[in-house]
């Protein structure tokens, strides 16, 4: 049993039952969760090769699949409404929202990004990891409450000053599982909110990358100046994580040249001394020795 919830973490849900919150859940998921202007398509996402690519493609998401096409997304908006019309079911409309600072901490968002205006968070997250524990809190969420058979859709949405998540999750089953008199019961208890930060927290912490946070922006190359024309004619292939391997190969080779110019002067200056330890780069800050010896002109100085 979760005790509390982390306070970096807000989740706010609302149902809808019978038209209690909106006639159309459906719309709900395909005009509000899932629009554009305030959602990105995830890098994640691997378009089917036999269809023709639309705006929406790799925005949803689902608890088993990480983006969906926008032809999935309002396949589901559809299946969501026509549960609604049933009149017996509560449709929860759910809100997740973090507070920014956390998710600097958290290693979503990278600590040099400035969020002062609505929309400033576009491409600027690892989408991926979010779109993850979001999955597996929710999952948690579901399973606390009892669910037959619940499902989600969600989307991660950039158009405030707070990066947040809205969610609808329903009960898939014929039967429900969850009933108050004939209806379905639409409070969520406390417990299962606090599941989920809980279980949202422990999966950021526990897939936290060190040192590269993976956003659109620094893994994606800008937006070409050429004209359409120009595009059409040439091929561009995207290279994601091509970049962040590079600088991982040439601070390696810098590390290894710095040890060895480091070696050929302690070799000089302490030739046949056993008690000199040897020097451990992981150990040593390399920008405070690099800056101090000319790895070039190495050689002409100890002679």
């Amino acid at each position: 049993m979760i005790s509390g919830r982390n306070r970096n973490i807000v989740v706010k849900s609302q149902f809808n039952i019978n038209g209690s919150r909106g006639k159309d859940a459906g719309a709900f998921v395909a005009d509000y969760v899932s629009r554009d202007s305030a959602t990105d398509k995830s890098m994640a996402y691997l378009p089917d090769p036999n269809t023709v690519p639309v705006q929406g493609d790799g925005v949803a998401f689902t608890l088993d699949s990480t983006a969906i096409s926008r032809d999935e997304t309002l396949h589901l908006a559809e299946h969501i409404q026509d549960l609604h019309l049933q009149g017996d079911r509560a449709i929860q409309q759910m809100v997740i929202s973090f507070d920014p600072d956390y998710l600097v901490e958290q290693g979503i968002v990278p600590d040099d990004v400035d969020i002062t205006s609505k929309g400033d968070y576009q491409y600027n997250y690892d989408d991926v990891r979010l779109r993850h524990a979001v999955r597996h809190s929710i999952q948690a969420l579901v399973d606390n409450e009892g669910y037959n058979d619940g499902r989600m859709v969600a989307a991660i949405q950039h158009d405030t000053l707070h990066l947040h998540v809205h969610a609808v999750v329903y009960e898939n089953h014929p039967k429900l599982a969850r009933k108050r008199g004939y209806e379905e019961k639409g409070v969520i208890k406390e417990s299962s909110f606090n599941q989920l930060a809980f279980e949202l927290d422990r999966n950021l912490s526990l897939t936290r990358l060190p040192n590269v946070i993976p956003t659109q922006n620094e893994l994606i190359p800008s937006k070409s100046e050429k004209s359409h024309a120009q595009a059409v004619e040439d091929v561009i292939i995207d290279t994601p994580y091509v970049d962040v391997y590079l600088k991982l190969l040439e601070q390696q080779k810098r590390e290894a040249e710095l040890q060895t110019a480091l070696d050929d002067i302690l070799t000089e200056v302490y030739d046949g001394d056993d008690r000199i330890e040897p020097v451990n780069l992981s150990s040593v800050d390399v920008d405070t020795i690099a800056e101090n010896i000319d790895i070039d002109n190495t050689e002409k100085e100890v002679k």
